[in-house]
């Protein structure tokens, strides 16, 4: 089994280094993609890429972001891939906590995909003294969280995949019910922070609307109170309430339509 992640990058240079080399203890092959950073994320993707062969510079060039540019680096790549090996959507901003290789390995045979709960960190005031306007590091990265999110990040490898201008290729498969735990470091340091709005605003202003932006936003809107979070003992413990995450297992019926259709090769 091996594990392909597809890493889209923008503007990200103060974590890449700390978070490629985690996903590199466990990814076989990570293809990155740099949207038009101005950071010098470029730089050290190539710097790592020397250093750790797991990692393979894709392309770089200006683009607004969309998940369905990873369909790009899948069809580049997707020849290298066998049967039983997992694609990775894998962000720059997240660390993982429970090893992907060991929890994939014991994902049933008849399911496809894997959701993750995202516990998000946020920039608190402590994190300001902290990092105190310097580049962040390990030591550094904000301690208070909230597990409030889960999405798709893995789908098993079939020959017949078909991925199309989405975010994600047709008829990814039955979801296993266990979720993966990851770490979301989406607000790091007041330059890191600033540095994302205004590219965001830069995006806007070309005529992307992904995301909602406000015109005048600044970092300083971005501080969160602590009272409202948990805070991140590094101990592998978090506080993870799964019913008020979205609902990512399928209803009842289409789940079992779907291990039916599987279970006897009618969907590739």
């Amino acid at each position: 089994m091996k594990i392909h992640g597809m890493c889209l990058v923008k503007n990200e240079a103060d974590i890449l280094s700390s978070s490629l080399r985690q996903s590199a203890t466990w990814c076989d092959h990570i293809y990155v993609f740099d949207t038009g950073s101005k950071d010098g994320s470029w730089q050290v993707i190539n710097e790592l890429a020397g250093e750790l062969p797991q990692i393979i510079p894709f392309r770089a060039e200006r683009r607004n972001f969309d998940d369905a540019l990873r369909s790009e680096i899948f069809k580049a790549f997707k020849e290298s891939a066998s049967a039983g090996d997992w694609w990775c959507r894998l962000d720059a901003d997240e660390i993982y906590v429970d090893p992907p290789r060991a929890f994939l390995s014991a994902v049933p045979a008849l399911h496809h995909v894997v959701w993750a709960i995202s516990i998000n960190h946020y920039f608190t005031k402590s994190d300001l003294e902290r990092a105190n306007y310097s580049p962040v590091s390990a030591e550094t990265l904000p301690r208070y969280y909230s597990a409030n999110w889960s999405e798709p990040r893995f789908f098993r490898h079939r020959a017949g995949l078909i991925w199309e201008g989405n975010a994600w290729p047709k008829h990814l498969g039955v979801v296993t019910p266990k979720r993966i735990r990851l770490n979301h470091y989406q607000y790091r340091s007041p330059a890191q922070i600033q540095l994302r709005l205004d590219t965001r605003r830069e995006a806007a202003a070309s005529g992307w609307a992904h995301f909602g932006h406000s015109e005048n936003e600044n970092w300083e809107e971005k501080i969160t109170p602590e009272e409202s979070l948990h805070f991140d003992a590094l101990d592998g413990n978090y506080v993870v309430d799964e019913s008020k995450l979205p609902v990512h297992l399928e209803p009842t019926l289409q789940r079992l339509l779907k291990l039916f259709l599987h279970g006897i090769g009618f969907w590739p």
